[in-house]
């Protein structure tokens, strides 16, 4: 282990913490969390003092973080203080008394460093090219233009859930409450001119607001995943879920699943800033992020310590490399699985048999990562790898992918787990499973043509035949213990395919 550190974000409604492994290697991940609801902007009001109760929670709250770094010998820690402090007239005062009594020395983010860290949270972590990223958060909003990838326009603007509550609690009914905050928020919008532009956009909501959003789109439709991250809502769906909250009773709001009864009380309020934007960008799809600022700010602090780009190259790309740093497997077979499996796929798809788009990614990313539950254990080590891949941070696919990637590496042994797939069928249903049978077939077969592990099958090349497909395996001698694994599997790829297997020796000077 190269060294372990904690980041904590003090922010207006929650403080929040990672605890994050950093292995010689480069290989990271985050081992433990802690999360506490202090409400710290809780009657901050137009005088903009931090109020003795929510201090006193926050201080409280530290030193249960405090107890748990201590248990775990965190000795870097880098605390970061958001909307609450940086607006807070008694901001200096407030931070002596955090250092006296707790010892943490926290960094005050400006509304422009909060709105970066999130963009390097998101555009790390999610595959998409353009988007508007919004981070509700309890004392302010962030919103930021994402173009090809790159942060082109952001703002910070001081009012999130916690704040607009406050700010409209004594406006009676509570639909005249709605229109008044939806009236404020727009009008605080026509400030900046660019938000016109990004007309049409996907939306990344950030912040536990819009995560609540997507756990009743969750439990509405029964979907089994727990990770929230990438999930992925339409428009017209997102807006019947608002239009719930919106309609329904004051006080009644946590009897709505997904909503849980600390947050219930700010919802209403909290999803005005997201509605107005949506009703503006009308964009045709909205993700949720799990990662944001606290991500963003480790992803600057690990990729300059080790020289890399701020902005990964390829999500998907570096979170496998990240993951086969993570586990013990034998990594030079896995690669060459990775190679042999893309070798037969590329030559199929030439030959006319139809794959469909996301086929090759979803085959390459289980091919470099068959054997990751070996990590566990040998025996069963597909199962292993099974739960890995389902529940690891696995990014830059969707769940749907995620869970077909979960399939491929599940199946690449003899032994079936359809029967672990049914809690998944709201994703990928029986006939998607069955289809993804052309998948395993050929990781199978890539993984026998190289059962000594040693590369024997430098390559393979495909070749047509009427009533058959040719194997040609470039090999400096004929691979007998190879040929004979993978010829228990031919029956099988003719089931898949409709054409008999074969398999051709071909040497070098060949």
């Amino acid at each position: 282990m190269k060294k372990s550190l904690a980041i904590i974000d003090l922010g207006s409604n929650s403080i929040r913490m990672n605890m994050i492994n950093v292995r010689e290697n480069g290989g990271y991940s985050i081992y433990d969390q802690a999360s506490e609801m202090v409400r710290l902007s809780e009657g901050m009001s137009e005088n903009k003092m931090l109020q003795p109760v929510p201090i006193q929670r926050t201080i409280k709250a530290l030193e249960y973080f405090k107890q748990l770094l201590d248990v775990n010998g965190v000795t870097e820690v880098h605390a970061l203080a958001t909307a609450a402090v940086r607006n807070a007239a008694n901001q200096e005062l407030f931070l002596e008394r955090i250092a006296f009594e707790t010892g943490f020395q926290f960094r005050v983010l400006s509304g422009d460093e909060e709105a970066y860290y999130d963009f390097l949270g998101v555009v790390n972590s999610i595959e998409l090219e353009d988007a508007l990223i919004m981070d509700i958060g309890g004392g302010s909003t962030e919103l930021i233009w994402m173009k090809n990838r790159r942060l082109k326009r952001a703002v910070s603007i001081p009012f999130g859930s916690v704040t607009l509550t406050e700010r409209f609690q004594d406006i009676k009914p509570r639909k005249k409450r709605i229109e008044a905050a939806k009236k404020y928020f727009n009008a605080l919008l026509d400030a900046f001119d660019w938000i016109g532009k990004v007309e049409g956009v996907r939306i990344v909501g950030l912040g536990g607001v819009l995560r609540t959003l997507a756990k009743i789109d969750r439990a509405e439709n029964g979907h089994s995943i727990e990770n929230m991250h990438n999930y992925r809502i339409q428009r017209p769906d997102m807006e019947r879920i608002c239009a719930r909250i919106l309609d329904a009773e004051d006080g009644t709001l946590d009897k709505i699943p997904g909503i849980s009864k600390k947050r219930a009380d700010i919802m209403t309020m909290g999803i005005i800033p997201f509605l107005v934007a949506m009703e503006r960008v009308r964009p045709p799809e909205i993700r949720i992020s799990g990662n944001g600022l606290r991500d963003g700010y480790f992803f600057e602090t690990h990729f300059s310590e080790n020289r890399m780009p701020l902005v990964v190259e390829n999500v998907l790309v570096h979170s496998k490399e990240n993951m086969m740093r993570r586990y013990t497997f034998n990594e030079r077979h896995a690669r060459h699985i990775k190679k042999l499996s893309l070798e037969i796929f590329d030559g199929l798809s030439t030959a006319g048999f139809e794959f469909q788009l996301a086929d090759r990614k979803i085959l390459s990313t289980a091919a470099l990562l068959h054997d990751i539950g070996t990590h566990i254990e040998y025996y069963d080590h597909h199962i292993h790898g099974f739960y890995l891949i389902l529940n690891g941070r696995l990014e830059g696919l969707t769940n749907g992918e995620r869970i077909s990637v979960a399939y491929l590496v599940g199946s690449h042994r003899e032994a079936s787990i359809k029967n672990r797939m049914i809690e998944f069928e709201s994703i990928v249903n029986r006939e998607e499973i069955q289809r993804l049978g052309c998948l395993t077939i050929l990781l199978r077969l890539a993984e026998q043509l190289d059962r000594a592990e040693n590369g024997v099958v430098e390559q393979i090349s495909v070749r047509i035949e009427p009533d058959a497909v040719v194997f040609l395996l470039h090999a400096k001698q004929f691979p007998e213990l190879e040929v004979n694994s993978a010829q228990r599997f031919a029956d099988r790829f003719e089931k898949q395919y409709g054409k008999k297997l074969k398999f051709l020796h071909v040497t070098q000077a060949e």
